[in-house]
C-alpha cells in the first residue's frame, strides 16, 4: 500500500511454500527430486561446454569438500574462497554450507603485489582456512608469504578433494539463523564491508526472486556476472540450485571480449532469463554490429533483469530497438532494485508488464522535491523498480530527522524484513549505524538504511540517486549520475559509462570536478580544447553550473567496483593527491596556452602509453617499470599479453604480430618494432 501522508510500501507476509529453513536441506531435497537435472553448465571459452553438473552430483561433491574442510576447521569458521569463474567456486561455497562453515567469496589477488581490497578482506574476515585452486595456492605462498595476515591460516587446494571423502562428512546442526556467507560489498576498496548473510536471509530472498520473476524449475539462465558480486552470486548461481533449475555460466572476461557470445548462448540454450547492470546493455549496443545479430533469437527470454545502478530509459530503448529483429521487445526488461545488505532483491514489479517510467522536473529534483513534468528539456526520466515482496517493507525517510517523507518529497530508502542481513562482520558501529535505524519517536524498526535516495509513486519505488554522492553547489543538489550522463553524450570522443563527477572544496566553496575517459580511436588526433568546450557548454546548458576542472583520461582509467559502478570517492582522492595520470586537463582561470599532450606516432608517446597501460592493468607504479626488462617479468601472462596486443593495435592502428607480445620483448623493443611497422606502412 502507499499513502499520501507518508511514502510507504509493504507486502503480504502470508505463508509461502519455503522448501526448508537452510540451504543444505534445500540442496539435498532437490537432489532427491531432480537427481539428474543439470544445474550448472560452464563454458570456459564462452562458447563450448567444459563441465556440467547435476543436482545429485552437487550434493555428493559438496559433501566431499565439506569433509575436507572439517579436517582443518569446525562449524562457524570463516573460509576465504579465491576462485575464478567456474563450477569449482560454487561447489566450494556449498561445501562451506555442508560443513557448517561461513563462506567468504573474494576475487583472487594479483600475483605480483598485495591487493588493497584483498588485504582488507583478510584483515576483516580473519579466515581460518583459504580454499582455492592449486595454481592460486602456489602464487599465494610464493608472493604473499611476507604478509603476516597469512600466518596461522590453512591454505587448501580444490584439486586435492577426493570423491571418497564424502564418506567422512559429519552433518552439522544448521538452522536458519546460522551465518552462511560473508558478502563483501563492492563499493569500498580500502575498507570493504562484510555483510553477514544467514541461511534464512538467502532462503527468504530466493523466494522473493522466485515469486517476483515468476521462476520455477523450468528456468534456464545464461549469465556472465562475477561470482563475488551479489547479483551474480545470489541471482545467477544460488537461485537455480534453490529451484532445481539450470544456469549456463560464461566467464565475465569472455563476455567483455565478445558480448555477442552472450546472445548466441541464449539462442542455443533457449534461455528464459539473463541480465546485468545498465552499463552491460549500453556495452552490447555499442560493441555489436547490426549485421552480427541475424541469427540471434531472444524470443524465449521471459525476463532480462536490469539493476545495480541507475536504469536509463534511453538504454533500454536502444537495446530493444537494436534486438527487435531477434524477437526482443521492451516488455521483456525487468527493472529491479536491491543491495548486498538485503542479500539481493528489495523491489521488483510484475514481470509480465512493460517497464514504467516517470518524467519529473529536473530542477525540483535538485531540491529533493518530486514534481511531474511534460517539458522534455526540463525533465529527467526515472525508471520504476517495482515493490517489495513477502513481508518486506520500504519507507522513504528524511535522512537527518528520521521522519517519514510526505508525498512529493525525496528521501533515503529504508528497508525492513526477513531478507535484511544481520549486519557487518566485525563492525558493531557500522552495524548499529546502518542496520538499526528506527523511525523518529516510534518503535518502528529496525530498518536498513540503504544510503540510496528515492520516492514512491503510484505503488512503485523510484531511485533518484545516492545520498553520499550528492553534489551540493550553492544550495542546490545535483546528482552525479545525471552530470556524468550529460558529459558522456556531449562529444563523440568520450566513452560511455566512463565518467566521474564530484564536488570539492576550493577556497571555501564547493566546485564541480569532472574526470572523463577518451575513446581510444580518438587518441591519435585528439582535440582536447574542443572537448573541454563541449563539456562546459553541455553542463552549463543542462544544470546552469560551470565545472571548475575537467580531466581527460585514457580508456580504462576510471576506477570501478566489481559490479561496474564508478568509484567517485577513489577518483576524488586521486585527484586531490595529484595521482591522476592525465591525458589533458582544463582548469577554470588556468592558463590555456599550455602545451598539449603527446599525440600521434611519436615513439615517446607509444612508449608512455605502453607503460601506463601495464601500470593500470597490473596495478603497479609506472615509475617501477623498466622499459628494458621483458614485459613478462612484471607478471604479464598470455591472456594479458593478448589484451595488450589488442588494445595497442586498436590505439595506433598498427598490426603488431601477436608473437611479439608473447616473446621476451621489452617495452623498448616493442616500440622499435612498432615504429618499423609504421614506417614500412607509410612507404
Amino acid at each position: 500500500m502507499s499513502t499520501k501522508d507518508k511514502q510507504f510500501l509493504t507486502s503480504s507476509d502470508k505463508e509461502t511454500s519455503y522448501p526448508d529453513s537452510n540451504l543444505v536441506s534445500v540442496l539435498q531435497k532437490n537432489a532427491e527430486k531432480y537427481p539428474e537435472k543439470i544445474v550448472y553448465i560452464f563454458l570456459e571459452d564462452g562458447e563450448n561446454e567444459k563441465e556440467k553438473i547435476s543436482c545429485s552430483e552437487i550434493v555428493k561433491r559438496s559433501k566431499s569438500i565439506a569433509a575436507y574442510l572439517q579436517r582443518s576447521g569446525e562449524k562457524g569458521d570463516r573460509v576465504l574462497l579465491l576462485f575464478p569463474s567456474g563450477i569449482e567456486f560454487i561447489l566450494s561455497l556449498y561445501g562451506c554450507f555442508f560443513a557448517g562453515m561461513i563462506g567468504v567469496p573474494a576475487y583472487p589477488p594479483k600475483r605480483n603485489k598485495p591487493n588493497e581490497r584483498f588485504t582488507a578482506i583478510l584483515q576483516n574476515a580473519d579466515p581460518k582456512i583459504i580454499l582455492t585452486t592449486s595454481k592460486i595456492k602456489d602464487e599465494l605462498q610464493a608472493h604473499y608469504t611476507q604478509i603476516n595476515l597469512l600466518e596461522e591460516k590453512t591454505i587448501l587446494a580444490f584439486e586435492e578433494v577426493l570423491p571418497e571423502m564424502a564418506e567422512d562428512w559429519l552433518e552439522p546442526e544448521i538452522n536458519g539463523e546460522n551465518i552462511a556467507l560473508i558478502q563483501y560489498t563492492s563499493g569500498s576498496t580500502g575498507n570493504p564491508n562484510g555483510v553477514m548473510v544467514s541461511h534464512a536471509n538467502i532462503i527468504h530472498n530466493s523466494e522473493c526472486i522466485r515469486l517476483s520473476f515468476g521462476f520455477d524449475a523450468s528456468l534456464v539462465g545464461v549469465n556472465w556476472l562475477p561470482n563475488f558480486h551479489d547479483m551474480g552470486l545470489i541471482g545467477c548461481l544460488i537461485q537455480p540450485a534453490y529451484l532445481g533449475a539450470t544456469n549456463v555460466i560464461i566467464p565475465p572476461l569472455k563476455f567483455l571480449q565478445n558480448p555477442l557470445n552472450w546472445f548466441k548462448i541464449m539462442t542455443k540454450y533457449r534461455a528464459t532469463n539473463a541480465g546485468g547492470p545498465n552499463f552491460a546493455y549500453e556495452y552490447c549496443v555499442s560493441k555489436i554490429d547490426n549485421a552480427e545479430i541475424n541469427n540471434i533469437d531472444l524470443s524465449s527470454v521471459t525476463t532480462m533483469f536490469c539493476g545495480s545502478e541507475p536504469i536509463r530509459e534511453k538504454t533500454l530503448e536502444n537495446f530493444s530497438e537494436k534486438f527487435s529483429s531477434s524477437g526482443f521487445n521492451e516488455r521483456q526488461f525487468y527493472p529491479c532494485y536491491g543491495l548486498a545488505e538485503s542479500v539481493l532483491i528489495v523491489t521488483g514489479g510484475d514481470y509480465k508488464e512493460a517497464p514504467a517510467y516517470l518524467s519529473v522536473d529536473a530542477r525540483a529534483l535538485q531540491e529533493n522535491k518530486l514534481i511531474l513534468s511534460t517539458k522534455k528539456e526540463e525533465s529527467r526520466i526515472i525508471t520504476a523498480c517495482g515493490y517489495p515482496w513477502l513481508g518486506m517493507t520500504v519507507v522513504i525517510v528524511n535522512p537527518e530527522s528520521a521522519e517519514p517523507c510526505g508525498y512529493g518529497n525525496i528521501g533515503e530508502i529504508w528497508v525492513k524484513g526477513t531478507s535484511v542481513a544481520k549486519g557487518y562482520w566485525n563492525d558493531p558501529e557500522g552495524t548499529e549505524r546502518t542496520f538499526r535505524a528506527f523511525i523518529h519517536n516510534t518503535e518502528d524498526g529496525p530498518y536498513l538504511r540503504t544510503g540510496d535516495l528515492g520516492f514512491i509513486h503510484e505503488g512503485q519505488l523510484y531511485i533518484s540517486g545516492r545520498l553520499k554522492d550528492l553534489i551540493i553547489i550553492r544550495g542546490s543538489n545535483y546528482y552525479p549520475d545525471d552530470i556524468e550522463h550529460c558529459v558522456e553524450q556531449c562529444h563523440p570522443a568520450l566513452r560511455v559509462n566512463a565518467c566521474a563527477a564530484f564536488s570539492s572544496d576550493i577556497h571555501g566553496e564547493e566546485k564541480l570536478i569532472i574526470i572523463q575517459e577518451v575513446q581510444r580511436t580518438f587518441m591519435r588526433d585528439l582535440n582536447e580544447y574542443e572537448i573541454f568546450e563541449s563539456i562546459r557548454n553541455a553542463v552549463f546548458s543542462d544544470y546552469n553550473i560551470q565545472p571548475y576542472a575537467i580531466i581527460l583520461m585514457r580508456s580504462g582509467s576510471i576506477s570501478k567496483t566489481t559490479s561496474g559502478k564508478t568509484q567517485r570517492y577513489t577518483m576524488k582522492n586521486a585527484w586531490l593527491k595529484g595521482e591522476l595520470n592525465m591525458l589533458a586537463s582544463w582548469e577554470m582561470k588556468a592558463e590555456q596556452d599550455k602545451a598539449g599532450p603527446l599525440i600521434g606516432y611519436r615513439p615517446e608517446f607509444l612508449h608512455e602509453w605502453m607503460i601506463n597501460w601495464m601500470a593500470h592493468k597490473l596495478e603497479i607504479d609506472p615509475g617501477s617499470i623498466d622499459p628494458d626488462k621483458p614485459v613478462s617479468s612484471y607478471g604479464l601472462d598470455s591472456i594479458t599479453a593478448v589484451s595488450l596486443e589488442r588494445d595497442v593495435n586498436a590505439q595506433f592502428g598498427v598490426e603488431w604480430p601477436i608473437e611479439s607480445f608473447l616473446k621476451e620483448n621489452s617495452i623498448n623493443q616493442l616500440v622499435r618494432e612498432g615504429m618499423d611497422i609504421l614506417r614500412r606502412r607509410e612507404k
